[in-house]
């Protein structure tokens, strides 16, 4: 029965470890590119996507601005910004959940790299 209880807590212990490390390997990540070199040009590109601007924005353009951003970024948020991309250029119904979900995240990335763009939906 102790046996059994150490290896159950020894499993529990690897996994939380490892979850662990998955999310400090995944904000570093960020953390990373946010103090890198493209941050200045990145959040440029990303200006015209604040709330304050955006209505100016055609969809054509917002699709262009996110497709560009989407080149720039980090591997682990790249994915995201290419779906959204997809999205502009074919909404089909079925896509429209996973751009969603994407368009969430890609909307969090840039107001947690970029701090005077704020994306609106995002910041509470």
């Amino acid at each position: 029965m102790r046996k059994k209880l150490i290896g159950v807590s020894a499993t529990v212990l690897a996994v939380a470890l490892a979850v662990t490390g998955f999310l400090v390997t995944r904000e570093s990540d960020e953390e990373t590119f946010r103090k890198s070199a493209q941050r200045a040009e990145f959040c440029r590109e990303a200006a015209p996507l604040d709330l304050q601007k955006s209505e100016e924005l055609t969809s054509d353009k917002r699709h262009h601005i996110i497709e560009d951003l989407g080149k720039q970024a980090p591997d682990d948020i790249a994915e995201d910004f290419g779906r959204l991309a997809a999205w502009y250029e074919h909404q089909e119904p079925e896509d429209e959940e996973a751009a969603r979900k994407s368009s969430y995240r890609v909307g969090e990335f840039i107001e947690r790299v970029c701090d005077d763009v704020n994306i609106g939906g995002i910041r509470s």
